[in-house]
Order: C-alpha cells, then sequence, then structure tokens
C-alpha cells in the first residue's frame, strides 16, 4: 500500500470517528455541508473540488478492522486534504438504521452495505447511481453483479466471496473416493462409501435449521430450478421439486443430518466426522484454529458443487460487501473514495493479507499473495467465479420468505408433506410476501 508524507498526526485530525451513540453532530455537520452538491456523480470522474464526507461501516465497530480502516481511508483523505467521519452501527441494526437514516438525509457520503441488503435500498430511491465509477475499474464481472440492481450500478465490490462445498480429502480416500465428485450421482456415491466408515460420521454436513435455509438454494439451482422467474416465486418448479426430493433421500438414507446449523456442521468437521460441508471461504481460519487434527487444513480443498449432467454450471450462493454512495451530501467525493477503496489493487491484496478479505479487482486476484495460496487460487476459480446471489434478495421482504421457505422444507424432509406439496404451500405464502 502506498504511504503518503502526512503523519499519524496529521491522518488522525483528519478521521473523526464516531459510534452510534455519539452520530448526532456528525449527522449534523454532514447536513450542513456547503460544498457541491451534484444530483449524481459526473462521468467524468474527479470532482472540481474534494470535501469532507461520512463513511459508514459494521466493520468499523469491531476491534479486528477498526485500525486497518482508519489506515485505508487516510490514504485517501491525506491525498485530497479532506475529513472522514468514520460512522458505525451494530451489524444486526446497520440495515434498517441506514434506511431510516438516508431517508431523512441524516445519512450521506460513502456507506458499506451486505449485497443482500441492496435491493431494498436502492427501492428507497437514496443511493447515486456509480455506473461511471465502475467503468475501467478492472472489477471481476461476478463483483460488479453484486452491486447491480436492474442493471444499475448502486454499489462498488469492496469484497467478495462466496458459500461453497469444502471436502475433507482424507476422510474421502479412507472410504475409497479418490476423485471429487463431479456430478450428482458421484456425490452420491462418495456419500454411501463415507457411510461405510460407521456410525459416529455424517457424510455431508448438510446445515438444514432454519437459518441456513439458504444452503439449499444452490442446490435448488442446481436440478434447474429459477427460484425467481419473471418477478414471481417459483420454488414449486419442476427443479425445486427434484432438489428436495432427493435431499430429502439423503436425509432417509442417513447421508445428511437433520438439525444441523452451520457451527454444528464447522464442529463435525474440524472433528474429522463428516467429508463434506458448505461454508464460506474464510473458514479456513477456523478449521486451522479448531481442528482436532492439526493437519486437517492440509486436506481441506474447496470444490465445485456437483452438477446433475456433465457440462452443467456448478452453483453457489456469493455473498460480499459493497460501498454505496448516497444521493444527498458530498456525492462525487464519496465515489471518488468508493472506487478508491474498492478497485486500488495495492488497498485490496493488504486486506486480504491482514484479515483475509478477498479482493474483487483482477489485478488485485492476480497478485501473488492470492496465487501462490492454492486454497484461495482454487476457491475462486471453483466456486466465486461462477456463485450467484440469491434471487430472494430482490424482495424487501425476503427473509421472512426465507422463514417460510424454511418451514416448508423442513416438512418435507420429516416426511409430514411430499416435496411438490410443501413447495406448493412455499410458493403462495412467499408470493403473498412478494406482492
Amino acid at each position: 500500500m502506498s504511504h503518503h508524507h502526512s503523519s499519524a498526526a496529521a491522518r488522525r485530525r483528519r478521521l473523526a470517528a464516531v459510534t452510534a451513540a455519539g452520530i448526532a453532530a456528525t449527522f449534523a455537520l454532514a447536513s450542513c455541508s456547503t460544498g457541491v452538491d451534484p444530483a449524481g456523480p459526473a462521468p467524468s470522474g474527479a470532482p472540481e473540488s474534494y470535501e469532507d464526507f461520512t463513511f459508514t461501516s459494521w466493520n468499523y465497530g469491531e476491534d479486528a478492522q477498526r485500525a486497518l480502516i482508519e489506515q485505508e481511508v487516510a490514504e485517501f483523505t491525506d491525498e485530497h486534504d479532506v475529513t472522514a467521519d468514520l460512522v458505525t452501527f451494530p451489524f444486526a441494526e446497520y440495515k434498517n438504521q441506514l434506511i431510516l437514516r438516508s431517508r431523512d438525509g441524516s445519512t450521506t457520503g460513502a456507506a458499506q452495505l451486505d449485497i443482500a441488503d441492496l435491493p431494498s435500498l436502492a427501492a428507497s430511491g437514496v443511493l447515486a447511481d456509480l455506473s461511471a465509477y465502475s467503468e475501467g475499474a478492472d472489477y471481476t464481472e461476478a463483483a460488479l453483479k453484486n452491486g447491480q440492481v436492474d442493471g444499475v450500478q448502486y454499489g462498488l465490490p469492496w469484497y467478495t466471496g462466496s458459500i461453497g462445498l469444502i471436502q475433507n480429502e482424507q476422510l474421502l480416500k479412507e472410504a475409497g473416493v479418490t476423485e471429487a465428485p463431479a456430478t450428482v450421482a458421484d456425490f452420491e456415491d462418495a456419500l454411501r462409501k463415507v457411510k461405510a466408515l460407521g456410525d459416529d460420521v455424517v457424510p455431508y454436513a448438510l446445515a438444514t435449521k432454519p437459518e441456513a435455509i439458504k444452503d439449499f438454494i444452490p442446490w435448488f439451482r442446481t436440478f434447474g430450478s429459477a427460484i425467481v422467474a419473471g418477478g414471481k416465486i417459483s420454488v414449486n418448479d419442476d427443479g425445486a421439486v427434484k432438489a428436495l426430493e432427493w435431499l430429502t433421500q439423503l436425509n432417509q438414507d442417513g447421508l445428511v443430518e437433520l438439525g444441523l446449523g452451520r457451527p454444528e456442521a464447522r464442529t463435525l468437521y474440524v472433528q474429522g466426522k463428516t467429508a463434506f460441508f458448505d461454508d464460506a471461504n474464510q473458514v479456513r481460519g477456523t478449521i486451522a484454529d479448531q481442528a482436532t487434527d492439526p493437519g486437517l487444513i492440509d486436506h481441506t480443498v474447496p470444490v465445485a458443487r456437483p452438477v446433475v449432467a456433465p457440462g452443467d454450471a456448478p452453483q453457489s450462493l456469493a455473498w460480499g460487501g459493497l460501498i454505496v454512495v448516497f444521493e444527498e451530501g458530498p456525492t462525487q467525493t464519496a465515489a471518488e473514495f468508493a472506487k478508491y477503496y474498492t478497485s486500488t489493487p495495492e488497498v485490496g491484496v493488504n486486506r486480504y493479507k491482514e484479515i483475509g478479505s478477498v479482493p474483487t479487482t483482477d489485478a488485485a486476484l492476480k497478485d501473488e499473495a492470492l496465487t501462490s495460496d492454492p486454497y484461495a487460487s482454487t476457491w475462486q476459480s471453483q466456486i466465486t467465479d461462477s456463485a450467484a446471489p440469491n434471487p430472494l434478495w430482490q424482495f424487501p421482504n425476503y427473509a421472512q420468505m426465507e422463514a417460510k421457505l424454511a418451514e416448508e422444507i423442513q416438512a418435507a424432509m420429516t416426511g409430514k408433506k411430499s416435496a411438490q406439496d410443501a413447495l406448493d404451500d412455499a410458493q403462495a405464502a412467499m408470493q403473498g410476501l412478494a406482492d
């Protein structure tokens, strides 16, 4: 990362850090800005003069990232001789705080945003179009799509990742499985071989608890479900029904286990008691720290999700963070900051080295820090490059929709309803929430 000549004291003067408990004065200052207040970012890029701005981030409230964010933001503020007010809210209330405060103009500048929350905030009409700032910035196609709603670039991708399939190669070898399963049939065969190792092994630690229901979305897509088609909920289409029938059969055959959440699946994995589980790319740190066998991390390999037929596209669920810019306030300065923060290769590579956050530009991904790491480069090529966001995120009530889907999937997995009946009921309830 490049370093400017201003001192640490100067950087501190240009960074006014505030928390949710003390942000009133900050917002008052932001709303009284006397600088240029453009209707939107200028395609030409750099503003005529830079202004003080606010950057809101839930990560700033976390000890693991606070100092890093201060350092990174100071690179920009020192360069342009402006002040950035750093604001944070707890993650659990973050989305609601942004929506409420952006509507009355008390939140301006730039803000971190989970990709799941972009459609809701974009629908409120408070976000600037950042399309001009994404052009020529070297973002990966998958990362760029995470920041789009109806083709408009409302967010610049800050970090990206995916929830994908992870396997224990050593356990699979013990079971006689020497190659990663390419098809669903191969996968099922591998699970049956692992089950033969003993009753204390769960072949596939599929997270089946309601809060982890998003893990079913890639399997529905694997079997051809659209989940959402033409703006309508389609969780009861042929692909979804086939997927749920197959997953229910896996449960009946003892190849998956009900009642597992993400933490329980991780525990089984670090104990060497499962061959496969789904998780985010950063789980490697947890595995290395908690594994019963210190050598487990060396046998942990990310794999493309098996497909129904050879040639099908492997499915995985994208996740990540964006930086968005509000239409009110110092929009152009905030947009320049967002572009700097998300597309500067040195910043992205340094974040990866410091906290494992995966960058979003091709240049950063080609850095030796990532290419020399087999786990990271394999995860990127096998999982993240083809990952897609959850289609339910386009609806403001997506959390309630997922809860209803989870309820009906549980009914099918436990034999209380057929897959078709359960998903018909889910579709009706979810469409009611969408209308």
